[in-house]
């Protein structure tokens, strides 16, 4: 085998490994997986030292199924780490989860499973990045979330402002912030510090920030980077079905089969047009229903069907509806199927009740995503930044998350 054989296999090798701390698409029948440390679902997955967070998930097989969790910790850009579980945890994982309860008064039956960490018999002791696992009896894995815990040392200063890079000016948002290091004890930030920035809630869009655009003392500053220069994306649709027999916001008519049918408004392509503000919660999704008083056992499932007009030009990719219920992968149960006896691209996916916001992206046959092909792409457009700053001690084994900013960009600055 030659050396660029050797090189290959490495580089494969590499990519598998840090692959498996990623979301992935659920088993059909594990729906409503909602992880997050406030009750509105809203931001990114960040918690304390200390403080909980909760991952919520339904099984629609209603088949008293017993899972378990384990956590994995990860380094900076979600390579799995070299540290052993007691230089990160107190306590076990490997632990059968014991908060359950059955669906109410629903056409769905299902089984609402809740895990709240930390708990009696698992404490994350160490900030950084970390994978929450779920396991079935048969120890396959069903549920795969990313999260991170921060140390709080340091504060950012972020602003949002346009682009100024002429080929897209129109289309980007900037991300520029200053990091302080004087309380850090930090003598080489160069090779000490790594930095990263996210759109929204997406990981997917999880980004390094690179370099400092120049440091003036103990003051980092990162202004027009490359690396922070964001699609703005266009304002997320929306629809709701917290009233289950007539439907609410752009929910067309309501059928009723086995279980009930959401037909939304059909959307049109929007890149090209003008940007029209409508304010969103940037992707994200709260369960909700006005038919019972506990969303989590009584909101009941509908079959939501969503439709696209087609244009010639979307019959040279597939085409899909994500959105943070999806955590926005592209699979089968999302994926729209062109009707020409309609003109349009549709599909229906089982979902909760709720508010939901999503979007339209694409994939072109090469593989090749295009997530603002449908959408557009406009720099006014109402989007949250988070920056997280890393820090690892010079002969240390791990990252530490020891600063965590947020900004939002309706008030862009150009």
């Amino acid at each position: 085998m030659n050396i660029k054989q050797n090189i290959f296999l490495l580089l494969i090798g590499f990519v598998g490994f840090a692959q498996n701390l990623i979301e992935f698409e659920p088993p059909k029948h594990i729906k409503t997986v909602v992880f997050n440390s406030s009750e509105d679902n809203t931001g990114l997955p960040i918690v304390a030292l200390d403080e909980q967070i909760t991952l919520r998930f339904d099984d629609l097989n209603a088949d008293d199924s017993a899972y378990y969790y384990t956590l994995e910790r990860a380094n900076a850009n979600w390579e799995k780490s070299t540290l052993f579980r007691p230089e990160y945890m107190e306590g076990y994982d490997d632990i059968r989860i014991q908060n359950f309860a059955y669906s109410d008064a629903t056409l769905q039956a299902y089984i609402h499973y809740s895990l709240t960490l930390p708990n009696a018999q698992t404490r994350i002791t160490k900030s950084g990045n970390y994978t929450l696992k779920i396991w079935n009896e048969d120890r396959t894995m069903v549920i795969q979330r990313r999260f991170v815990v921060v140390d709080s040392r340091s504060t950012i200063g972020i602003r949002i402002r346009r682009s100024q890079d002429m080929e897209t000016i129109e289309t980007h948002q900037s991300v520029q912030f200053s990091l302080s290091t004087t309380d850090l004890n930090i003598r080489l930030p160069e090779k000490e510090l790594q930095i990263f920035v996210v759109q929204n809630q997406q990981w997917q869009s999880w980004t390094s920030a690179g370099n400092p655009t120049y440091t003036m003392g103990n003051e980092l500053t990162f202004n027009y980077t490359p690396e922070t220069n964001f699609n703005g994306g266009n304002e997320y649709l929306f629809f709701d079905t917290q009233e289950l027999r007539s439907g609410g916001g752009n929910v067309a008519y309501v059928l009723r089969d086995e279980l009930y049918q959401s037909i939304l408004n059909p959307q049109w392509v929007r890149s090209g047009r003008p940007y029209t503000f409508a304010p969103d919660i940037n992707g994200a999704f709260r369960i909700s229903t006005f038919q019972g008083t506990n969303p989590y056992t009584e909101s009941d499932y509908t079959e939501v069907f969503f439709s696209l007009f087609a244009e010639d030009f979307l019959l040279d990719a597939e085409h899909y509806v994500v959105g943070d219920f999806n955590q926005h992968i592209k699979g089968e149960e999302n994926k729209l199927k062109y009707n020409p006896e309609s003109g349009r691209f549709e599909t229906k996916i089982v979902l909760k009740q709720g508010i939901y916001n999503y979007k339209f992206a694409s994939q072109d046959f090469a593989g090749v995503n295009y997530d603002n092909l449908i959408s557009g792409s406009y720099w006014p457009t109402e989007n949250d930044y988070w920056v997280l700053v890393y820090h690892r001690k010079l002969g240390a084994r791990c990252d530490e998350l020891i600063a965590v900013g947020n900004a939002n960009s309706i008030n862009i600055g150009l």
